[in-house]
């Protein structure tokens, strides 16, 4: 808002002998700028009352034709005004969960919700959670002998409510269908494998309702989704996305100063026949050379010099440096040689050969 000397003056007299009056004298030498009304006209107001049917782009596509070039509103206030009326049909109760609840049971009963059904699923929630969960019906009915493969993926930060939301799909002739969908909250301290409990119930819902005679089942790396998955449906094979698994392996393969962990051939070898028992790492070979540290140092600074002086790339070659990384006696070793690096920037440093 612009700013001027109004040379404005706000006098408030107030005398002793008459406390409970007070004289107050105001004086503009300048008069103001009046304000400009951005409030929606009338007729805007009542076009938006009259169309809760429809989507606000549609809304305003008419406003336009009535006010071209509306320069008091913007399409956010329209937006708005629907939105405020649009929202007392279906909010049906203060509480987000009940709201949903007295929702989920009038659909496909009251018209003005819709004919659009929804099929309450009913599970024991544990203390500490507040889970809803519903399926959908119509895609049961009509898919649900054809379904062999279903995927359970979950959300975050879809509600304001803070619910983590759960959806079921099933795969027929390519494409994906929705079978059902779970909203979970922790809300207090709960035991362990509460939600796992849950997954397991809202899964045998749709096994034993509606008789999914499911073959495959896909999750992502979530150790909830990958246990109820395989309790409830124990003949299926269950997979993990594939994104989520090259995503572990990356974030293990970098790591690099970790140990590996003991390799168990033996169990290996019970579950995969045609692995070869004598595939084990050198370190666990009973017949492999000790690796000597001075070896170890040369890896260090090899792998150390390749990170901070890139521009030498055939000197931290692979095939060069192998020599280095092989296992070998300390009577082996050789005594490195300096070697002066010239940087870019006229900087000198040594580095072993």
């Amino acid at each position: 808002m612009a700013s001027f000397e109004c040379q404005s003056q706000v006098t408030i007299c107030i005398a002793d002998t008459t406390p409970h009056y007070a004289d107050i004298t105001v004086r503009h030498r300048e008069g103001h700028v009046p304000y400009c009304d951005v409030s929606l006209p009338e007729d805007v107001k009542d076009l938006v009352r009259n169309s809760l049917d429809k989507t606000p782009v549609q809304i305003w596509r008419e406003i336009i034709q009535k006010h071209p070039d509306p320069i008091s509103f913007n399409h956010k206030q329209v937006y708005q005004l629907w939105y405020s009326l649009v929202r007392i049909q279906w909010t049906l109760d203060v509480d987000e969960v009940r709201s949903a609840k007295k929702l989920l049971s009038g659909l496909g009963k009251d018209p003005k919700l819709g004919s659009l059904t929804f099929d309450r699923v009913d599970i024991d929630v544990p203390d500490g959670l507040s889970a809803l969960a519903f399926s959908v019906p119509i895609m049961l009915e009509k898919w649900g002998a054809r379904i062999r493969e279903v995927a359970l993926d979950s959300a975050w930060g879809t509600n304001r409510g803070g619910y983590e939301i759960f959806a079921l799909l099933g795969e027929a002739y390519g494409s994906g269908l929705p079978l059902g969908y779970l909203l979970v909250k922790t809300v207090d301290k709960a035991v362990p494998n509460s939600k796992k409990r849950v997954l397991e119930q809202f899964l045998a819902h749709f096994r034993d309702e509606h008789e999914l005679n499911v073959k495959f089942t896909l999750s992502d790396k979530d150790f909830a989704e990958i246990g109820a998955c395989r309790t409830v449906f124990p003949k299926a094979k269950h997979q993990l996305c594939f994104w989520h698994c090259l995503k572990a392996i990356k974030k293990r393969l970098s790591i690099l100063r970790r140990q590996p962990a003991h390799y168990n051939w033996v169990q290996a070898k019970q579950e995969f026949g045609f692995i070869d028992q004598q595939f084990v790492p050198v370190a666990q070979r009973p017949d492999s050379a000790p690796v000597s540290k001075s070896c170890s140092l040369c890896q260090y600074l090899l792998t150390y010099g390749a990170r901070k002086y890139p521009w030498r790339g055939n000197l931290f070659h692979p095939k060069r440096a192998q020599h280095h990384s092989m296992p070998c006696e300390p009577t082996q070793l050789v005594p490195p040689k300096m070697v002066p690096v010239e940087s870019p920037s006229g900087c000198t440093a040594k580095l072993y050969e």
